[in-house]
């Protein structure tokens, strides 16, 4: 593996849309889902809306290639926060409320699936379809769709939010790379341009 000198403050950078360059700070909310090496030596996060379609691309498509590219091999450590815009109203908070159970129940493996799967049924989110979702991911969906139904991890995705705007995240979906904020630009390609902003941060921050 590729060493790099190791953050020594928990700080990541942002990649948004039209974002501004800065530094994450004040820590994160805890219990963050967290897909790779704890001891990795660059740590990306995300900030996603799961009504937002451009969350969806970057899940769909761009999550898989640095997933096989620096998440399996141990470069990166790759943490999932909420940021519900909210795109709309209802789904933004109840599929996040979703995961939030997957997570609690059946832990970092089973979000993952899950929180890959239900961007597929973007657009025709239902409260069967989350239930499907999740019993397909392993998790129990009669509770998942409860928790879905009455938003019961309403106050922990507040907190993710909250987190959020105090660094000045606007809109999803919204990267970090270990301190160094990489800003999405205007694109035809969305998922071609996202990916190569994000893998050349990427690289940059494993040098």
């Amino acid at each position: 593996m590729r060493r790099t000198r190791r953050a020594i403050l928990a700080t990541t950078a942002a990649v948004g849309i039209g974002g501004v360059a800065g530094c994450l700070g004040n820590g994160g909310p805890p219990d963050a889902p967290v897909n790779g090496d704890s001891d990795a030596d660059v740590s990306v996060t995300i900030y996603e809306d799961f009504s937002c379609h451009f969350c969806q691309a970057f899940k769909l498509q761009v999550y898989p290639e640095l997933e096989n590219q620096y998440i399996e091999p141990g470069e990166i450590q790759y943490e999932f926060r909420d940021f519900p815009v909210p795109v709309k109203e209802k789904w933004s908070w109840e599929v996040a409320s979703a995961a939030r159970e997957v997570f609690e129940d059946e832990g970092n493996d089973a979000f993952w699936t899950f929180a890959s799967d239900i961007y597929e049924h973007l657009g025709s989110y239902t409260y069967d379809v989350i239930e499907e979702v999740a019993d397909d991911a392993g998790a129990d969906g009669g509770a998942v769709r409860e928790a879905a139904e009455d938003e019961q991890h309403r106050s922990v995705i507040e907190d993710n939010k909250s987190h959020g705007d105090s660094n000045d995240v606007a809109g999803t979906p919204t990267v970090f790379v270990d301190g160094e904020q990489v800003e999405f630009y205007e694109s035809d390609d969305f998922v071609m341009m996202a990916l190569e902003q994000t893998t050349t941060a990427i690289e940059n921050a494993l040098e």
